[in-house]
């Protein structure tokens, strides 16, 4: 028998394995993969900002900001949710269904190619920047590496990889950190965070192949997938339609009123803030989702409770660590930059305060998703954008840039308020849980706070 991932007993007169044995298996357990991907990843991203933001000017990231929030809004318009799809179906692994898949991703692939190409004269005109139109086009062949990717990135979660696709992620990563680190050398301009992102994006896309066994895709369009695709998908991407205006347009706006350079210190406020975001993300949609999704499938009975047992303590040690980085955030900013990027930090503990929400969120969201209650994302998304268009437009109208960011940072709290609702309404909601999730962030702003208060005054 091998090691459990759940930490069952081992069977009476069975051998038990070395220590050396119980301790990789531990390493491999999914939530620790996870753990130590998005800490590795979070690395990765701390050096290649302290590399950059030396080596280049915060207008860049003020640029760098403009074409991501390009590519994501064209991407999230057109959002079918393959990842979620590929891992809930029955025949999620068979052959002629993740052709389909693969065929349908390529052509979606190649229509946004030519979105981003054809908004890249009337983007640069909107925002008085026609030096922007030919990256905005080049940042287009993004698409079309992407697609050109192997669905084993998506099955890879369905099967259990998710050590190897860990594996796949890094590598990409640290060969984009690298091609960016040298062409910010050689030219100091934007092309070199460019040319790192298509580095980064055509390793990823070959290893998709050479790294997942029966990675082999061909041309296929059955029918019953692709009803299927769309009866799934009509949700996901009404849903997405609207995170796509709740994310975005601070950015936009921000973007017109802001000087660049200030906008590059909103866009590295973000970019920090989002590094909890990464292990919320993967750590619901990897490890909960496919286990509550199992739990679903088999009838298992007391779900509330498994779900909250599944994810209690990496619930609580990531609340603690978001809200440190919320109370250190100077500390943080002063640590990372040099001294031109000090007024970072107030943008950093606005946005984190969102991050700090983001993990119960997503993890109700699995939660809902994986019982079939697939509306509620396009229902808390709603959430979200009426919060926006009240709370963002009366910030900005009384304190200007600064009321739409404090809008944004709380944004993710109507979206929570409504999950919990919904799931209050399934059974599933465990309030004293959810509390102390929250309380584990208080307790975690108050040590940043202590942190940056003895700390702070030896960088400053």
């Amino acid at each position: 028998m091998t090691v459990q991932a759940t930490g069952a007993a081992w069977p009476a007169g069975s051998p038990r394995p070395g220590l050396a044995a119980r301790l990789g298996a531990l390493a491999l357990r999914d939530t620790n993969v996870v753990v130590a991907s998005v800490v590795l990843n979070n690395l990765l991203r701390a050096v290649s900002s302290m590399i950059l933001t030396r080596l280049l000017a915060p207008e860049v990231f003020g640029i760098s900001g403009v074409i991501a929030s390009l590519q994501f809004t064209v991407a999230l318009a057109s959002d079918l949710g393959f990842q979620a799809f590929v891992v809930r179906q029955e025949d999620g692994g068979r052959k002629r269904f993740l052709d389909t898949v693969w065929t349908v991703a390529l052509l979606r692939s190649v229509l946004l190619a030519a979105a981003l190409a054809a908004l890249a004269l009337p983007v640069s005109r909107a925002l008085a920047r026609p030096d922007l139109m030919p990256l905005i086009a080049a940042s287009s062949l993004v698409f079309l590496i992407e697609g050109l990717a192997s669905t084993s990135l998506l099955s890879a979660l369905r099967d259990r990889r998710i050590l190897r696709l860990s594996v796949v992620e890094i590598a990409a990563l640290v060969v984009q950190i690298a091609v960016s680190a040298g062409l910010a050398w050689l030219r100091g301009d934007y092309w070199a965070i460019l040319g790192g992102m298509l580095a980064g994006a055509a390793l990823k896309s070959l290893l998709s192949y050479a790294a997942f066994p029966d990675s082999a895709r061909g041309l296929a369009l059955d029918r019953a997938t692709l009803r299927g695709l769309w009866a799934f998908a009509r949700y996901v991407t009404g849903s997405s339609v609207i995170y796509l205006l709740v994310t975005q347009c601070d950015k936009l706006v921000l973007a017109k009123v802001m000087p660049l350079d200030q906008f590059g210190f909103y866009v590295l406020a973000g970019n920090l803030a989002s590094a909890p975001l990464g292990f919320a993300a993967n750590y619901a949609s990897r490890v909960l989702y496919p286990s509550y999704a199992a739990l679903w499938r088999e009838g298992a009975t007391d779900l509330r409770a498994r779900f909250y047992a599944r994810r209690r303590l990496p619930s609580l040690l990531y609340a603690a660590a978001t809200g440190g980085i919320i109370g250190s955030a100077p500390l943080v900013v002063g640590v990372l930059y040099d001294p031109r990027y000090a007024e970072a930090a107030l943008y950093l503990q606005i946005l984190c305060v969102s991050s700090l929400l983001a993990l119960p969120s997503c993890a109700a969201n699995e939660t809902l998703t994986a019982t079939g209650r697939i509306s509620a994302t396009f229902e808390a998304s709603m959430a979200k954008l009426a919060w926006l268009g009240l709370a963002g437009v009366a910030g900005y109208l009384i304190w200007g840039q600064f009321g739409l960011v404090l809008a944004v940072g709380l944004m993710e709290a109507a979206a929570l308020g409504f999950k919990w609702l919904r799931m209050r309404q399934a059974g599933l909601l465990d309030m004293t849980q959810e509390l102390a999730f929250l309380a584990a962030g208080a307790g975690g702003i108050l040590l940043g706070l202590g942190a940056d208060a003895v700390l702070g005054p030896l960088l400053r």
